[in-house]
């Protein structure tokens, strides 16, 4: 079979650099083919190297590099054929090579390496040369069939161990890549987790998502992932009919791949025109599919050419699938985030707008589950009579019928709460009576607290049903656990014994009401949380509501917590001067 011919490269599969299982190639050359010198050589339009190499003088030895002046190793890449000459010295094609007078070259033969198919194990006489394998002597010597077949045989055990290493590699990446990818939770998530692993793994310039509009008419860049640098503005945006790979690999279902731009240009004479190549080598263009949708276009880019390309078929594909599947989940995601933050603004309280001379404020901040809903809550409930009172409350569970569940609590409580004006353990009470009257099965926590006026200031008279204990923070930056004894949960026993506490309310101080997302994060104690919390508020004591909220969820929470977190703040006014008399 005839050999295509091929152009040098503009880059080597591996580096300038000793490689101790390469090395053990060429020493086996040196003893099968009795030669003082053999080589595992690679060589592209810059020069060539020599990952495996025995006998050569010094500083080649040592280097392992040299020009392409001094290459006879090319004329087998650009071949692609075996090539043995007795005597370079008088051979037209050789003479003139710099490596006889300073590598001692004169009888030379060389076998070209090629990466066996992943599937078969293979090598296709087709597919690109990789590397050579050659024996130097420094006399002419007159090549046997023999000792040809013997170097032949050493390529083909060196082309093993080549696609064996990376096969090796593809699986590491591959592992690795399912790994990260398992932790993207969003569409920008899984752009970058892709972005470091391909570039880690692959050398990579760069990656970037290309994700369909809902009518299927363009390609966007994903926001997460920044263009390479001086790629046109018009790339960013592709129409899908446009005459360029990553629309074309979109229409046609399949990967795209190029080693070098020539071949991409080749393909598509008109993409520099319409603004549609980024500056680069080699590219690969993946469509991302889920059965047969599209979900995007995963689009690589190489600053040097790769010429194995089409031997990574199987990586290309597997790369696909996991960042499909994983990009999937991430819109499937967003979307029941969206669903669920429109049900869950629906089910939290809007706050009045007046109570009295008390300022009021509510924090909620969800889980990071699937669907951002929970137990949680908080309300404020200003009476008939005009009291005030504050429910913070989490029914356990963690789905859409724990936040049923709580929805179903706090209407109860709450329309206890407005319709009478009794104790809270009253209401506590008769909200645990109604539950399995009603046929509402669930637990849940709670305090419930009413504001009472007294002639200097104001007091706070409360009951909790298993509920973590609200902090006082006093104006001076002292904290305080409203600890009293804690009864049973909600939802246990009908006829359970509610217990109330009171408390004065000091002039100026803030009450803090919050459930357990709060507080409970793996490696920390309850206790611990409790103190965080209690140091967060002496820390921001002279802050606004608003701002203490935020600095306590950014200092304990962050933007997504491992459970769902809800919590209420009270600040109380200082006493009003008294009116002058007339």
């Amino acid at each position: 079979m005839e050999q295509p011919a091929q152009d040098l490269s503009r880059g080597t599969l591996l580096p300038a650099q000793p490689d101790p299982d390469l090395d053990r190639f060429a020493r086996l050359g040196t003893l099968a083919l009795g030669t003082p010198v053999a080589l595992v050589s690679m060589v592209s339009r810059h020069g060539q190297v020599f990952p495996g190499a025995v006998g050569l003088p010094e500083p080649w030895q040592s280097a392992r590099e040299t020009p392409l002046t001094h290459s006879l190793c090319q004329h087998v890449v650009t071949s692609g054929k075996a090539f043995a000459v007795e005597d370079a010295r008088s051979d037209p094609l050789t003479r003139d090579s710099l490596a006889i007078p300073d590598l001692g070259v004169v009888a030379y033969a060389g076998v070209p390496l090629r990466l066996p198919d992943q599937r078969t194990g293979v090598a296709d006489p087709s597919a690109p040369v990789v590397g050579v394998m050659c024996a130097i002597d420094g006399a002419p010597r007159r090549w046997t069939s023999e000792q040809l077949s013997v170097l032949e045989d050493l390529a083909a055990a060196c082309s093993a161990e080549l696609g064996l290493r990376m096969l090796e590699e593809r699986n590491r990446l591959l592992l690795n890549l399912g790994d990260a990818l398992v932790g993207a939770r969003t569409v920008a998530e899984v752009s970058t987790t892709v972005a470091a692993v391909t570039r880690s793994e692959l050398g990579g310039a760069w990656s970037g998502l290309l994700l369909p509009d809902p009518g299927h008419r363009l390609l966007r860049l994903a926001g997460s992932s920044a263009p390479p640098p001086g790629t046109p503005a018009g790339w960013q945006t592709l129409s899908l009919a446009a005459p360029v790979p990553a629309a074309a690999a979109a229409r046609e279902r399949r990967p795209l791949l190029f080693s070098t731009v020539e071949e991409l240009q080749a393909s598509f004479p008109d993409v520099e025109a319409r603004a549609a190549l980024p500056r680069f080598a080699a590219s690969a263009y993946l469509p991302l599919l889920v059965q047969d949708r599209l979900v995007g276009v995963l689009c690589l880019v190489w600053e040097s050419e790769r010429q194995t390309l089409e031997a990574e078929a199987d990586v290309w594909g597997a790369l696909a699938r996991f960042t499909a599947q994983a990009l999937d989940r991430a819109m499937l995601d967003a979307e029941r985030r969206s669903r669920a933050e429109v049900l869950q603004r629906a089910l939290l309280p809007r706050l009045p707008r007046s109570t009295g001379r008390l300022q009021v404020r509510g924090r909620y901040v969800p889980a990071t589950r699937e669907e951002q809903i929970g137990g949680d809550w908080y309300d404020v409930v200003v009476g008939a009579s005009g009291a005030v009172t504050l429910v913070l409350g989490d029914v356990a569970g963690h789905d859409m019928a724990a936040a049923a569940t709580m929805a179903q609590v706090r209407g109860l409580l709450r329309a206890f709460v407005w319709d009478r004006d009794e104790p809270p353990a009253e209401s506590v009470a008769r909200l645990d009576r109604a539950l399995p009257e009603l046929g509402i099965d669930g637990l849940a926590t709670l305090v419930v607290a009413r504001v009472e006026e007294t002639p200097g200031g104001f007091r706070l008279r409360w009951t909790n049903a298993g509920h973590p204990p609200p902090v006082l923070l006093h104006p001076d930056g002292r904290t305080e656990l409203l600890d009293g004894a804690t009864d049973l949960l909600v939802g246990l026993l009908p006829d359970s014994a509610r217990h109330e506490h009171v408390a004065p309310i000091p002039p100026g101080a803030t009450l803090v009401l919050y459930t357990d997302g709060l507080i409970e994060h793996r490696g920390r104690s309850l206790v611990g949380g409790i103190e965080r919390v209690r140091t967060s508020l002496r820390e921001h004591r002279d802050a606004d509501l608003d701002d203490l909220l935020d600095g306590l969820l950014a200092e304990l929470v962050g933007p997504w917590g491992e459970d769902d977190c809800a919590l209420l703040a009270v600040r109380f006014p200082h006493p009003e001067p008294p009116v002058p008399s007339s």
